[in-house]
């Protein structure tokens, strides 16, 4: 009995050192993350130099060696699309044969441009989703399916409807996943922060079990889910997005804001709609893919996401969760 009770106490402890840390952990979260131009360039890595590389790429008609020069200023890109040429696989995709390249230019030849205007924003936005982070693979795993996912269809619905530049689907999904994107990037580092505050107080105060406990937490799961409840009505993507894409991309914003908003389907700009179907069957993607999906659900689902049975066979037939370098 006295062992039970001393286990009870021990529980109610821990309870309670678990709740101060939380409530100060997603303190410091929200505040953190109310300074965007830190936020862009620390956790989205929104730099200039990333801007002007997507800006020529998906705005522009860029020569190669434009292109190549860009790259040059994107370490992260240029490695992978090197590497990329050396890939059977990747390669056979394209209907070409690999080669070991070593210079940025002859890779960016090899893939050409419309390739890289579906590779280059792809690569990016999962570099910046971090999924081999160490507190939760699974989550970020989940993140840039759903976001591969979303993109990809915002893809086929354009060429669907014949708009000129449905290589924009990636960029579109990785503006609507900004602020899940970025909340989850502070976490990992507000967490430890918070965990090193707790532990050199217990140290200094010499709270011997207070040191251990905090030592030996890894990961807080129930902190990470109530922080992304309160980012899941997107306000923060829009806040992210505009001063970034605003200037170039003020159709893509305006997309993104519709859907963020709320705004009626037939009120809505051809990519604001193009957007809603899109997030209606990334979700359900998700959820089949989890078998979460009822199969009686269908009908009505379809029918509120605006998507007729031609266009849902279409999409479901395409794959959307694989990466397709070419349309």
């Amino acid at each position: 009995m006295r062992v039970l009770e001393e286990k009870k106490l021990q529980q109610r402890r821990e309870a309670l050192l678990v709740r101060d840390f939380q409530k100060l952990l997603l303190t410091t979260i929200d505040e953190k993350l109310g300074n965007t131009q830190r936020v862009l360039c620390d956790h989205l890595q929104m730099h200039q130099q990333c801007v002007d590389l997507l800006t020529a790429l998906i705005a522009k008609e860029t020569r190669y060696s434009v292109l190549a020069e860009l790259l040059d200023r994107n370490p992260y890109a240029r490695n992978h699309v090197i590497g990329l040429v050396s890939s059977q696989d990747f390669m056979a995709l394209l209907g070409r044969q690999k080669r070991i390249v070593h210079d940025v230019q002859t890779a960016v030849g090899m893939i050409g441009t419309n390739g890289l205007r579906y590779l280059i924003p792809a690569l990016m936005f999962k570099h910046r989703i971090n999924i081999y982070n160490q507190h939760n693979r699974l989550f970020t795993k989940k993140l840039w399916r759903y976001q591969l996912t979303l993109g990809q269809t915002c893809t086929s619905l354009m060429l669907e409807a014949g708009y000129r530049h449905p290589y924009e689907g990636q960029m579109l999904s990785a503006m609507l996943n900004f602020a899940y994107t970025a909340a989850f990037h502070q976490y990992l580092v507000s967490f430890e922060n918070v965990r090193s505050r707790f532990i050199l107080e217990a140290r200094e105060q010499g709270e011997s079990m207070r040191h251990d406990f905090f030592h030996d937490l890894k990961s807080d799961l129930a902190s990470l889910q109530a922080l992304l409840i309160t980012k899941s009505d997107l306000m923060m993507s829009v806040k992210l997005a505009t001063p970034v894409f605003s200037k170039d991309f003020p159709h893509l914003v305006t997309a993104l804001t519709e859907e963020v908003e709320n705004i009626d389907f037939d009120s809505r700009s051809v990519l604001g709609q193009i957007l809603f179907k899109a997030v209606y069957f990334a979700k359900y993607e998700q959820l089949r893919a989890s078998r979460l999906f009822k199969n009686e659900w269908l009908a009505s689902y379809f029918k509120t996401a605006h998507i007729d049975q031609a266009t849902f066979k279409l999409l479901s037939k395409q794959e959307l969760f694989r990466f397709k370098p070419d349309w």
